[in-house]
């Protein structure tokens, strides 16, 4: 299974990091995304995701994330 590090940052500080995450595909980096926005309060921070290779695959702010996994709770 392909690992993945995580870290995310305010500014020039690292808030949150985790390395060597082992994830069965690229499609659950973004279950452990959600998990990090939940659980990082830092206002402002970014969250960087990277492969085995170090490429950087993801790139976002965690105030965007909180919003867009943002489960309705009224009716539109």
């Amino acid at each position: 299974m392909p690992l993945y590090s995580f870290e995310v940052s305010s500014g020039p500080v690292t808030v949150a990091q985790q390395t060597a995450v082992e994830l069965a595909d690229r499609s659950a980096v973004w279950d452990r995304v959600a998990e990090l926005a939940r659980t990082t309060k830092e206002p402002g921070a970014r969250l960087i995701v990277r492969d085995e290779a170090g490429e950087t695959i993801v790139s976002i702010g965690l105030w965007t994330v909180r919003n867009l996994v943002r489960k309705p709770d009224r009716a539109a």
